[in-house]
Protein backbone atom coordinates (compact mmCIF):
# COMPACT_ATOMS: atom_id res chain seq x y z
CA UNK A 1 0.00 0.00 0.00
CA UNK A 2 1.59 3.49 -1.16
CA UNK A 3 1.98 6.27 2.25
CA UNK A 4 -0.48 8.66 0.33
CA UNK A 5 -3.12 5.27 0.42
CA UNK A 6 -2.30 4.86 4.34
CA UNK A 7 -3.10 8.26 5.12
CA UNK A 8 -6.27 8.47 3.53
CA UNK A 9 -7.08 5.42 5.13
CA UNK A 10 -6.36 7.25 8.65
CA UNK A 11 -7.68 10.13 7.95
CA UNK A 12 -11.13 8.62 6.65
CA UNK A 13 -11.15 6.41 10.64
CA UNK A 14 -13.32 7.69 12.71
CA UNK A 15 -10.34 7.39 15.28
CA UNK A 16 -8.11 10.33 13.38
CA UNK A 17 -10.42 12.47 11.60
CA UNK A 18 -9.97 15.79 12.39
CA UNK A 19 -5.91 15.78 12.73
CA UNK A 20 -3.90 18.25 11.09
CA UNK A 21 -1.24 16.99 8.66
CA UNK A 22 1.31 17.51 11.10
CA UNK A 23 -0.47 14.84 13.46
CA UNK A 24 -1.50 12.38 10.81
CA UNK A 25 1.83 12.24 9.40
CA UNK A 26 3.19 11.30 13.43
CA UNK A 27 0.20 8.66 13.38
CA UNK A 28 1.60 7.53 10.04
CA UNK A 29 5.16 6.64 11.32
CA UNK A 30 3.61 4.34 14.28
CA UNK A 31 1.80 2.27 11.83
CA UNK A 32 2.00 -0.91 10.28
CA UNK A 33 0.87 -2.53 7.33
CA UNK A 34 -0.17 -5.99 7.46
CA UNK A 35 -1.82 -8.59 5.51
CA UNK A 36 -4.36 -11.63 5.98
CA UNK A 37 -5.74 -13.93 3.43
CA UNK A 38 -9.55 -14.96 3.81
CA UNK A 39 -10.08 -17.12 7.01
CA UNK A 40 -7.35 -16.07 8.77
CA UNK A 41 -7.60 -14.79 12.59
CA UNK A 42 -5.84 -11.48 13.39
CA UNK A 43 -6.45 -12.23 16.99
CA UNK A 44 -8.73 -14.83 19.48
CA UNK A 45 -10.65 -13.83 22.21
CA UNK A 46 -8.64 -14.45 25.31
CA UNK A 47 -5.52 -13.22 23.54
CA UNK A 48 -3.43 -10.48 25.28
CA UNK A 49 -4.10 -7.09 23.41
CA UNK A 50 -0.95 -5.10 21.85
CA UNK A 51 -2.36 -3.16 19.48
CA UNK A 52 -5.24 -1.82 17.18
CA UNK A 53 -6.47 -2.03 13.79
CA UNK A 54 -7.97 -0.06 10.91
CA UNK A 55 -9.15 -2.32 7.57
CA UNK A 56 -7.37 -0.41 4.64
CA UNK A 57 -9.32 -2.83 2.26
CA UNK A 58 -11.47 -6.03 3.59
CA UNK A 59 -13.50 -7.53 6.16
CA UNK A 60 -13.25 -8.52 9.10
CA UNK A 61 -15.75 -10.43 11.39
CA UNK A 62 -15.58 -10.01 14.85
CA UNK A 63 -16.75 -13.29 16.98
CA UNK A 64 -17.70 -14.03 20.31
CA UNK A 65 -16.96 -17.77 21.32
CA UNK A 66 -18.44 -19.48 24.19
CA UNK A 67 -16.20 -20.20 27.65
CA UNK A 68 -18.77 -22.85 28.68
CA UNK A 69 -18.83 -25.37 25.36
CA UNK A 70 -17.62 -26.13 22.24
CA UNK A 71 -20.35 -24.67 19.86
CA UNK A 72 -19.07 -22.51 16.57
CA UNK A 73 -18.52 -18.92 17.56
CA UNK A 74 -21.30 -16.41 17.16
CA UNK A 75 -20.88 -13.25 15.02
CA UNK A 76 -21.20 -9.74 16.22
CA UNK A 77 -20.51 -7.64 13.36
CA UNK A 78 -18.33 -7.61 9.96
CA UNK A 79 -16.26 -4.47 9.94
CA UNK A 80 -15.38 -2.93 6.32
CA UNK A 81 -12.66 0.03 5.20
CA UNK A 82 -11.65 2.33 7.40
CA UNK A 83 -13.49 0.38 10.41
CA UNK A 84 -11.14 0.31 13.48
CA UNK A 85 -11.12 -2.85 16.24
CA UNK A 86 -8.88 -3.76 18.83
CA UNK A 87 -9.08 -0.10 20.63
CA UNK A 88 -10.57 -1.31 23.88
CA UNK A 89 -6.78 -1.95 25.00
CA UNK A 90 -5.82 1.47 24.71
CA UNK A 91 -7.61 1.68 27.72
CA UNK A 92 -7.76 -1.27 29.34
CA UNK A 93 -4.62 -3.95 29.43
CA UNK A 94 -7.01 -6.66 29.29
CA UNK A 95 -7.40 -10.04 27.53
CA UNK A 96 -9.66 -9.57 23.80
CA UNK A 97 -13.17 -9.65 24.28
CA UNK A 98 -13.54 -11.36 20.59
CA UNK A 99 -12.02 -12.62 18.11
CA UNK A 100 -11.29 -11.22 14.57
CA UNK A 101 -11.21 -13.02 11.44
CA UNK A 102 -10.92 -11.89 7.94
CA UNK A 103 -13.66 -12.61 5.63
CA UNK A 104 -12.01 -12.04 2.30
CA UNK A 105 -8.18 -11.35 2.07
CA UNK A 106 -7.85 -7.53 3.68
CA UNK A 107 -4.99 -5.24 4.76
CA UNK A 108 -4.78 -3.65 7.84
CA UNK A 109 -3.29 -0.98 9.28
CA UNK A 110 -1.73 -2.19 12.45
CA UNK A 111 -0.67 0.26 15.76
CA UNK A 112 0.94 -1.03 18.24
CA UNK A 113 0.10 -0.47 21.94
CA UNK A 114 3.21 1.20 23.39
CA UNK A 115 3.76 3.14 20.19
CA UNK A 116 0.63 4.91 20.07
CA UNK A 117 0.98 5.25 24.11
CA UNK A 118 4.19 6.94 23.69
CA UNK A 119 2.91 8.88 21.10
CA UNK A 120 -0.32 10.37 22.93
CA UNK A 121 2.18 11.32 25.53
CA UNK A 122 4.89 12.57 23.59
CA UNK A 123 1.93 14.81 22.03
CA UNK A 124 -0.95 15.51 24.11
CA UNK A 125 -2.99 17.33 21.44
CA UNK A 126 -2.74 13.95 19.85
CA UNK A 127 -3.21 11.93 23.41
CA UNK A 128 -6.15 14.25 23.77
CA UNK A 129 -7.80 13.66 20.74
CA UNK A 130 -7.72 10.02 20.21
CA UNK A 131 -8.72 9.21 23.68
CA UNK A 132 -11.78 11.38 23.12
CA UNK A 133 -12.36 9.16 19.90
CA UNK A 134 -12.12 6.33 21.54
CA UNK A 135 -14.51 7.04 24.58
CA UNK A 136 -17.01 8.17 22.30
CA UNK A 137 -16.40 4.50 19.84
CA UNK A 138 -16.47 2.84 23.12
CA UNK A 139 -19.92 4.91 24.46
CA UNK A 140 -21.15 3.82 20.91
CA UNK A 141 -20.61 0.30 21.13
CA UNK A 142 -22.23 -0.13 24.84
CA UNK A 143 -24.91 1.58 23.98
CA UNK A 144 -25.34 -0.52 20.37
CA UNK A 145 -24.82 -3.47 22.42
CA UNK A 146 -27.29 -2.52 25.37
CA UNK A 147 -29.94 -2.06 23.07
CA UNK A 148 -29.10 -5.58 21.87
CA UNK A 149 -29.50 -7.10 24.79
CA UNK A 150 -32.72 -5.39 25.67
CA UNK A 151 -34.13 -6.42 22.44
CA UNK A 152 -33.04 -9.99 22.76
CA UNK A 153 -34.45 -9.62 26.32
CA UNK A 154 -37.93 -7.76 26.01
CA UNK A 155 -38.53 -10.37 22.84
CA UNK A 156 -38.59 -13.33 24.47
CA UNK A 157 -42.07 -12.19 27.06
Amino acid sequence: MHIQESKRVLRQSGLFRDLNEIHLDLVLMVCEEIGYRAGEYVFHQNDSGDALYIVAHGQVAILMESQTTQSEPMMVTVLGDNDIFGEILLVDEGKRSASARCQVDTQLLRIARDRLLKLCYDYPEIGFHIMHRIAAELARKLRSSNQDIREQLFSQT
